[in-house]
């Protein structure tokens, strides 16, 4: 058998598992919106991040390959928002304008089924859930290089919201331009964090040109588009999506800059085994005070993974801590220690518990997914504009 022929019987294999597939996958999608109905009828949650969190880590223990974990979670992800999409119109808000990099977090997390509102700011994007315009937020939380978003903190903090979910993203920074070499440009766009996080690169390639903060690495792009010798320092989704060249790849100072994120909602999660659970909340004023209420992690055993202090907006020289703790709300180590570290705080706000994401496993997006995604840009930009 030649070679062509050995490709063509090949080929004929693949389209009959495609026919299957294909198949197999309105099947799919027929229980799905079963599942949907008697959920609208006995008044249950829509959408349960833990539940398709489950289904991911069955999927991925039970593979035999050769797809990656990775690829198989892409593709999951997608069926998942397909389903979402046959069942109800699922609305996420995100911090906008659109191919910011909370907008590329939000679509890896709920696919491009979904309906994407962008939100000018972050009041806007948890005010945006809290009038009922979508059904979760998604918004920064901290960054591995310049920690917390301060913000963010302030709103959860002020906000009536639930944290349902987190994801990691790599944030990796390109230079982009109309045209021309680095040696033509004259002004440099960014955000202030994506500015400092090329510090180095930037002293050392574009010492000369002069640097303008934007809102957004989003906005960078825009305003690169409109500027003979402008660039802007932006992810390549933006840059696609403005028809932007690459100049420089990868100009970030530090590798493995990823940045957390968290999805806010209405409603808690069930334990899947695997969770995580956050917190808020202040100590009176007094020595010792920080250490005696944390000494009720240590007695039940709980792992604290994460705590910082913010001050607290609404009443000056006053402290709040956040704190990640792993677990769920219904374990009953966790219950225990949270009714005795309630006794020891002057405040104490639960944000939720949610599936844990592991940090070092961030999504990572790479150049051949964002130039797979011109020819869905215009229907894309429709939708994150509707």
């Amino acid at each position: 058998m030649s070679e062509e022929d050995r490709l063509e019987v090949l080929r004929a294999a693949i389209d009959k598992t495609d026919k299957e597939l294909l198949k197999l996958l309105n099947q799919r999608m027929e229980l799905a919106c079963r599942v949907g109905r008697i959920k609208a009828e006995q008044g249950l949650l829509l959408f349960d991040p833990g539940r398709e969190e489950a289904i991911l880590e069955r999927l991925a223990a039970a593979s035999e390959g050769p797809i990656p974990e990775s690829s198989l979670r892409a593709v999951y992800r997608e069926i998942f928002s397909a389903s979402r999409r046959l069942q109800y119109d699922f609305q996420v808000a995100y911090l906008g304008p659109a191919w910011t990099n909370s907008h590329l977090a939000a679509l890896s997390l709920y696919g491009h089924s979904a309906r994407y509102l962008p939100s000018p700011s972050l009041e806007d994007a948890f005010d945006n859930l809290l009038k009922g315009k979508v059904h979760v937020a998604v918004v920064p939380l901290e960054n591995s290089l310049q920690g917390g978003v301060g913000h963010t903190l302030d709103l959860l903090y002020e906000r009536d919201v639930k944290v349902i979910h987190e994801s990691y993203l790599e944030i990796a920074h390109y230079l982009c331009a109309n045209s021309g070499g680095i040696e033509d440009l004259k002004r440099l766009y960014g955000h202030p964090q994506a500015l400092e996080q090329c510090r180095r690169w930037i002293l050392e390639n574009l010492r000369q040109v002069e640097s303008f903060e934007c809102s957004s690495t989003a906005q960078a792009a825009q305003l690169a588009k409109k500027d003979a010798v402008g660039a802007a320092i932006c992810n390549l989704y933006a840059a696609v999506q403005y028809g932007l060249q690459t100049l420089a790849e990868r100009i970030e100072d530090h590798p493995e800059n990823i940045t957390r994120f968290f999805v806010l909602g209405n409603q808690l999660n069930s334990p899947t085994g695997n969770d995580k659970t956050s917190l808020l909340f202040a100590v009176p004023d007094q020595p010792g005070a920080l250490h005696a209420a944390l000494e009720a992690f240590a007695r039940y055993q709980v792992n604290l993974t994460r705590i910082e202090s913010r001050p607290n907006r609404l009443f000056p020289w006053q402290y709040l801590f956040y704190a990640d703790l792993e677990g769920h709300l219904e374990d009953e180590a966790i219950g225990k220690a949270l009714e005795r570290f309630r006794q020891q705080t002057t405040f104490l706000k639960i944000l939720g518990s949610y599936p844990r994401q592991d940090p070092r496993r961030p999504v990572r997006l790479d150049k051949e997914q964002a130039r797979s995604l011109a020819a869905q840009l215009p229907r894309l930009s429709q939708e994150a504009r509707a």
